[in-house]
């Protein structure tokens, strides 16, 4: 439904728009046959970087309260070198989306192969974008997580010894203050079971492209599933 649309019957697009997700999330079946076609791609687009501003903005708070806390602390310089390096932190979310888009999109159509060369990599990652949907709750709670840190920030000089003077190496450990919280790495490893929907909806979105059975789809799915699930468990305790 285009914005005129919208509009002018606000009622029946939210609705839509309610129906469509509640589809994704909960019958995915019914989602792929009924509210996702073949042609355009920038909805897709749309979701995916919508999926890494949401966990940017998580960066960039803590970021500023960081920068704050650690400018007062004299044993520790913030150069242009060091800023540069703690801002990359905040594109991070924004580039991981599109790149597990990809992981998932083609992880699932290469192990496709294993079954059929049915489908196409345009459909393949059409049907997939949808399957980071869950991944936006995921961002969220990280997202309140880093906020709740901004928030709650203490840092003393007498906590901070930082040996080396390059400016990733300082970066790194500036930002270990905030990635080590508890209350960030809990948040973290709860986008395991994200991960874990994600596959659920990877599965039809692969079955949808590829025509396999589900008992097919879902030993698809897992790869890559499986692969992002250990990513997130090593993030997490790399962190602490």
């Amino acid at each position: 439904m285009g914005v005129s649309n919208a509009v002018r019957n606000p009622g029946t697009y939210v609705s839509r728009t309610l129906g469509l997700y509640r589809a994704l999330l909960t019958d995915p079946d019914r989602f792929y046959d009924q509210y996702i076609g073949t042609r355009g791609i920038k909805s897709e687009f749309a979701l995916v970087a919508v999926v890494g501003i949401v966990g940017a903005v998580g960066n960039y708070l803590v970021l500023q309260e960081l920068i704050a806390q650690f400018d007062s602390i004299e044993a520790v310089v913030i150069n242009q070198d060091v800023r540069f390096n703690l801002q990359q932190r905040i594109l991070e979310p924004f580039i991981g989306a599109f790149l597990l888009w990809i992981w998932y999109g083609m992880g699932m159509y290469l192990v496709g192969w294993l079954y059929t060369t049915i489908g196409t990599t345009y459909l393949t990652m059409k049907r997939s974008a949808w399957v980071l949907f869950p991944v936006l709750f995921a961002n969220v709670i990280h997202t309140g997580a880093m906020a709740y840190y901004s928030f709650t920030m203490d840092i003393q000089a007498s906590d901070v010894a930082i040996q080396s003077r390059i400016a990733a190496d300082v970066a790194a450990a500036i930002w270990s203050f905030a990635a080590g919280e508890m209350v960030v790495v809990a948040a973290t490893l709860a986008g395991v079971l994200f991960a874990l929907w994600a596959g659920y909806i990877g599965a039809y979105a692969i079955a949808d492209v590829r025509d396999l059975t589900m008992d097919e789809a879902y030993k698809v799915a897992a790869v890559p599933t499986i692969g992002y699930a250990l990513y997130i468990v090593y993030s997490a305790v790399m962190a602490l």
